[in-house]
């Protein structure tokens, strides 16, 4: 169990070169199947309102790329893995335990779309198992 007691010695003893190619992947590979010119991709925008657009809009994608990497950085926290059975098991129990419940949460009480928080938590399933993975593969 990780503690605040040599927090900051792990968070600068990172792979922030790992961090940084699994951020990339992540956004320009897994983020396009999710929320790019694919049947996923226009379903989510149909189901959320957003305009559906491939346009870089730096209000939106610039935040979004950040959020990715801060994400990244909890992925390596929580342990990288070169084996791809253990960076699924990981992505299993962050899904499953942690962000999927909170997700559909916002389906229950702040009326959000099923749909779109199906997807939103595929999509964090992914992102935590192909980043874990690819970060592993540095180590």
């Amino acid at each position: 169990m990780r503690t605040f007691d040599g927090f900051f010695d792990t968070l600068g003893n990172l792979d922030w070169l790992a961090i940084l190619v699994a951020t990339l992947v992540t956004v320009f590979v897994v983020a396009m199947i999710f929320y790019g010119p694919t049947p996923l991709g226009k379903k989510w925008a149909a189901e959320s309102g957003v305009p559906f657009s491939m346009k870089f809009n730096p209000k939106t994608d610039i935040p979004g790329l950040i959020l990715i990497f801060l994400f990244q950085i909890g992925v390596a926290f929580l342990g990288a893995h070169d084996d791809i059975e253990h960076s699924l098991v990981t992505a299993l129990v962050v899904t499953l335990f942690i962000v999927g419940p909170m997700r559909y949460g916002a389906v229950l009480w702040a009326k959000g779309k099923a749909v779109t928080a199906y997807i939103d938590i595929a999509f964090v399933f992914f992102a935590v198992a192909v980043g874990g993975y690819i970060q592993g593969l540095f180590a």
